[in-house]
């Protein structure tokens, strides 16, 4: 992830461990929710009473929803690098 705002740790900001200890927690979260939702079943046999294409659609929508996911892990990574963890 290119071109993040990251913050500036300074006097008059927020400490460097409250930063951390933040996006620590939801990268750590965020973790648990990745992992929960690749253990979804996920499978073919649940769509094919729908109208044809149903399956392919499912699969991007549910690519799409994954890809949103690392997304934001890639976010929060940017931010703890910046951070120093």
């Amino acid at each position: 992830m290119t071109d993040l705002t990251l913050p500036t740790i300074q006097l008059n900001g927020t400490s460097r461990a409250t930063l951390s200890d933040g996006y620590g927690a939801a990268y750590r979260a965020l973790q648990d929710a990745i992992r929960a939702f690749n253990e979804i079943e996920f499978h073919c046999r649940d769509y094919y009473v729908q109208p044809a294409g149903a399956w392919a659609t499912a699969v991007t929508e549910r690519d799409a929803a994954s890809a949103h996911l690392r997304s934001v892990q890639q976010y929060l990574e940017a931010h703890l690098v910046h951070l120093g963890e």
